[in-house]
């Protein structure tokens, strides 16, 4: 099971799902995802696979000591996160201590208040980059001294994770010795620490002895020792047998440099196959096929195939025997065929990859029709030949496509692939699904995820590409949204102005994601209420992520309050002012009449004040000033649509009317006309006095 374990970890950190089914995808992205508290099994994971640098021990002395903080400014890719999940597991196998990321906030002060009280836990937040209308506080260092104090009280710790230049800008006044003098860690420890525990049984010291394994090794990341790990798994674990002779009995030379070669991505080999006199377009294209549908059957990359041949103009058919045939072409693009599984496999480390690196480099007229091409195969269900893809077929081969992607997008810049696969994918419930995930690891990604994050804030005010600005919001409303809320927050204040459909209906998950946030609630609610504001532009969405919260209920035992009104929050939390909740029910009033919203809003509210009669005065309050338009069309309409929403709430006369709840229906009806009778009177006074008004 370890073994297994990490295995998917070296996948993970890799981001190279295409060799996993896609249940196994599920279930690595679920726990990666989804969690508050890192799992048991992947901190034993990880001490499994750590390779200490010099001063380790030491720092964790100061760590396990409560009330510590320990600042980790460094690059993203250099071993940060690793090591400090390092020391967390070590904490919790040593004290028995809960541990788990915090979430930095929604503003650019990290909210003290919301730092959580437990007992003998161990936290890593990880302060988001600095970027476009967000920043931390010049002052954070100076903050270290207070959130010291409070993890003491309760034996705590916290391990931050920062840049260089960010530290540089926001330590002042920081406590001393919270940046630990630590080493990084040795590429030749990292490889050998990973070897040692995905294949035990493996000759890990012959391979880190070789010269030519040491020199690729010295001097790289953590990140590229596990390239170079994955490389050696794959040249000792590949099926295709290697040449041997004399010098070579094993074949062990041939496999260190087959891992060489990969190094280089096999381009002076790539070069020798494609320039071989006699060389077909079909055959390339098979070779290019079979590179991106790592593991899918032969018979699929066959069709698919003729299908990129045909997006490149070569008329082929695969009808008869005029084209060659499927064992021809694997033994042409110098490949084995599975017997049981019929998937092709090319024993060569790393050259399936360096296949499509070739491609890119080498035809770059060809890119955009081969993106086209690849975004929407795994769309396709049904074959002319075959019978149907199934769902985990499709999966795994959008796994394999979604993954090369965003590997692309992040090592090169670029956002081509990832964009084209985003609005093939969009019509396809499942595949969106994939996509959605996908974006969202990378969002979290320790290398990835600065360029994610820049690649979210561009889509959510794309104009021109509705899923774009949707996929944004979907991935917002993930973990994304909980663990980097002030960016989430600035990336739905640019997608709220869309008026499609879509994104309109992510915005209301996303709401709620971000609602589950104490500390970004004030915030929140602000953004909400600006949309929903008399004139606003993107009142649509004000109206959806007002109706979002005003229609959820705390607690779950189908007795809850109101989100919004303070009998459902804990003391000291937010609370919207009754102006702000009467602009976001204008606005849902303002709905159309088949919206289901308003009417489930209201019959959550008017029960909060039949069941709770001391938040009766302000739902009426905020009710009443829902009404309050200053264009009189406006609040006639706005009043017709409460009171028709009120008798629905309780009909009289009915068979099973509640008395109490008929009195307090005729109690806010009889509220609404003294305001309008008031409303009126401003317009057309009267000349004779009037009697006091009361309420």
């Amino acid at each position: 099971m370890l073994r297994a374990a990490v295995a998917d970890l070296r996948q993970e950190a890799l981001f190279n799902f295409g060799e996993m089914t896609a249940v196994k995808l599920t279930a690595v992205l679920g726990q990666l995802l989804d969690h508050s508290e890192l799992p048991g099994r992947y901190l034993e994971t990880v001490r499994a696979v750590f390779a200490e640098p010099d001063g380790y021990d030491t720092v964790y002395e100061t760590f396990e000591e409560p009330g510590a903080v320990l600042v980790l400014p460094r690059e993203p890719g250099a071993g940060r996160t690793f090591t400090a999940h390092a020391l967390l597991a070590d904490l919790h196998q040593r004290t028995g201590a809960r541990v788990g990321p915090l979430s930095f906030g929604s503003t650019g002060r990290f909210p003290l208040r919301y730092l959580p009280r437990e007992e003998n836990a161990g936290y890593l937040l990880e302060l988001p980059a600095d970027e476009e209308a967000f920043a931390v506080s010049s002052d954070f260092g100076a903050m270290l001294y207070d959130i010291q104090r409070v993890l003491r009280k309760c034996s705590s710790r916290l391990i931050v994770l920062t840049m260089p230049e960010q530290w540089q800008r926001i330590r002042g006044d920081a406590p001393p010795g919270v940046v630990p003098e630590l080493g990084f860690p040795e590429s030749a420890k990292v490889a050998q620490a990973w070897l040692a525990a995905e294949a035990p049984d493996f000759d890990a010291a012959r391979w880190l002895a070789d010269a030519r394994i040491a020199d690729l090794l010295k001097g790289q990341s953590p990140s590229d020792a596990l390239q170079t790990v994955g490389l050696i798994l794959k040249a000792e674990q590949a099926k295709t047998p290697v040449e041997k002779s004399e010098a070579d009995p094993d074949g062990f030379n041939a496999k260190v440099l087959n891992v060489v070669r990969a190094r280089t991505a096999w381009r002076e080999e790539l070069l020798t196959w494609h320039t071989k006199p006699g060389r077909t377009s079909f055959e390339r294209n098979f070779l290019l096929v079979a590179s991106l549908f790592r593991n899918a059957t032969v018979a699929h990359v066959y069709v698919q195939t003729a299908e990129l041949c045909r997006r490149f103009k070569q008329p082929v058919t695969l009808d008869g025997q005029e084209e060659p045939g499927v064992v021809e072409l694997v033994a042409e693009i110098e490949a084995e065929l599975d017997p049981t599984y019929d998937t092709i496999d090319f024993g060569r480390p790393g050259w399936d990859d360096a296949v499509l690196s070739y491609f890119w480099i080498d035809r770059p007229m060809a890119r955009q029709t081969f993106l086209t091409w690849m975004a929407e195969a795994p769309t396709t269900k049904t074959n002319e030949f075959l019978e149907s893809f199934t769902k985990d077929e499709r999966l795994l081969l959008a796994n394999r496509v979604g993954a090369f992607a965003v590997r692309w997008a992040t090592r090169h810049r670029k956002a081509d692939p990832l964009e084209g696969i985003v609005s093939a994918w969009r019509r396809d419930d499942d595949l969106w699904k994939a996509a959605t995930d996908l974006v969202s690891a990378a969002a979290l990604h320790p290398t990835m995820g600065r360029f994610i994050h820049e690649l979210l804030l561009r889509w959510s005010k794309s104009k021109d590409n509705a899923a774009l600005r949707k996929l944004a919001v979907d991935v917002c409303a993930g973990e994304f949204g909980r663990r980097y809320t002030g960016k989430a927050l600035l990336r739905l204040g640019h997608a709220a102005g869309s008026a499609d459909p879509g994104v309109q209906e992510s915005l209301r998950a996303a709401v709620r994601t971000i609602w589950s946030d104490p500390s970004a609630r004030e915030n929140l609610f602000a953004s909400i209420t600006q949309w929903c504001a008399p004139g606003s532009d993107r009142l649509v969405s004000g109206r959806r992520s007002f109706a979002a919260l005003a229609t959820l209920a705390s607690g779950e035992d189908g007795d809850g309050v109101p989100v919004l009104l303070p009998g459902a929050s804990e003391d000291g939390e937010f609370q919207a002012s009754v102006e702000d909740l009467s602009i976001g029910w204008s606005a849902l009033l303002s709905s159309g009449d088949d919206e289901e919203d308003p009417a489930n809003a209201l019959n959550l509210w008017m029960d909060t004040a039949h069941r709770r009669p001391e938040l009766r005065p302000l739902v009426f309050s905020v009710l009443r000033g829902a009404l309050s338009a200053p264009d009189p069309e406006l609040a006639r309409s706005l009043r017709h649509r409460l009171h028709d929403l009120l008798y629905a709430w309780q009909p009289f006369p009915a068979p099973d009317a509640e008395p109490g709840r008929v009195r307090l229906r005729h109690e806010l009806t009889d509220l609404l006309s003294h305001d309008r009778s008031r409303a009126v009177a401003k317009y057309h006074p009267r000349t004779a006095g009037r009697a006091p008004e009361t309420v």
